[in-house]
């Protein structure tokens, strides 16, 4: 009978290693790509590391409302996928854990913070898209200059993203604020909010309402444009002649985890030239050189950007649009 009880004491305590172990392989994470992409993010993880992603999917604006409202006693062990804005906003008030990953060594400096708060997993910019049926029915073209979207003919046949939920749209609004300057920049986002139908909530949205044929045209994020063109949307995509914006989508550790081995795990492998082929095959400028799957090896022009100011400047500039433009979104 005591041998009996030695036993089921000894498989105990080994059922219990073995959960221990298994929840050591097992970490939350905030994920702002679309959904399509975290899980493909996922997937890969899950395959080279063997560590489960628990992922709740949010727009980059709302991962950053929630990490604001959380800290410094955060509900997830990781992000894959933010803005910059909140990159540079956790390095500022030491949210982020500091991990040098030997993995990343020899990238561009763009792809990370030299102190380790935030590795950049892909810069994504954003496009003018276009229903090719509809342009067609209507003897419409592609507008050659973002200027040309003020034509009153464009008039509830534009959707975009919001700046208030949507990291795109933040860097639309810096972008176009870098591009025409402060005053002049503002005057221009005014002019387009009166030819905008509605703000979408995420980034990505106008691609699939374009490519449905809700609506004419889109300013969108150009990461999910590939892969509806490969599902056979009648979508045509631009870069106006005057250029597109960029922002990077950036992963780190939040303050707090007790998942901190796998988490480090998980940033070395976000580092290696594998997990650069498949950001660039869903359609991201890497940190290790890959093929991009939408511009191929001719790059878009860039408007020259800030990206530390733009930060900086967003809860201002969203003060200025809530008093100037529509705060509601979908």
């Amino acid at each position: 009978m005591k041998g009996k009880c030695v036993a089921v004491v000894v498989a105990a305590i080994f059922c219990v290693a073995l959960a221990g172990s298994a929840a050591a392989q097992e970490i939350n994470a905030y994920m702002g790509t679309s959904p399509d992409n975290n899980a493909k993010i996922a997937k890969f993880i899950k395959d080279k590391t063997g560590i489960t992603v628990n992922q709740t999917f949010q727009s980059f604006g709302e991962i950053e409302a929630r990490v604001k409202a959380e800290a410094p006693n955060f509900n997830a062990d990781m992000i894959i996928g933010c803005g910059s804005s909140t990159g540079y906003l956790a390095k500022k008030n030491g949210w982020a854990v500091p991990y040098a990953s030997p993995a990343w060594k020899g990238v561009a400096d763009v792809f990370m913070d030299p102190q380790g708060n935030w590795y950049n997993i892909g810069n994504f910019s954003f496009l003018l898209v276009g229903n090719k049926d509809r342009l067609a029915k209507a003897g419409r073209t592609m507008p050659k200059s973002w200027k040309e979207l003020l034509d009153p003919k464009w008039k509830g046949e534009i959707v975009m993203p919001s700046p208030l939920s949507s990291g795109t749209a933040n860097m639309m609004r810096y972008s176009f604020l870098a591009l025409y300057g402060d005053a002049e920049g503002w005057k221009f986002i005014e002019a387009l909010d009166k030819n905008i139908h509605h703000y979408t909530r995420s980034g990505n949205a106008p691609t699939d309402l374009v490519g449905r044929g809700e609506f004419i045209l889109g300013l969108t994020s150009d990461e999910n444009v590939k892969k509806r063109l490969d599902d056979g949307y009648p979508l045509i995509w631009s870069v106006p002649a005057e250029g597109t914006g960029y922002d990077g989508t950036f992963a780190l550790i939040l303050k707090g985890t007790k998942k901190l081995d796998a988490a480090k795990k998980i940033v070395d492998l976000l580092g290696t030239p594998e997990f650069s082929a498949l950001m660039a095959e869903i359609g991201y400028m890497t940190p290790r050189p890959a093929a991009n799957a939408l511009y191929g090896k001719t790059l878009p022009k860039y408007i020259n950007l800030d990206l530390g100011k733009a930060a900086d400047d967003k809860a201002k500039n969203n003060d200025i649009w809530k008093a100037k433009l529509r705060t509601d979104f979908k």
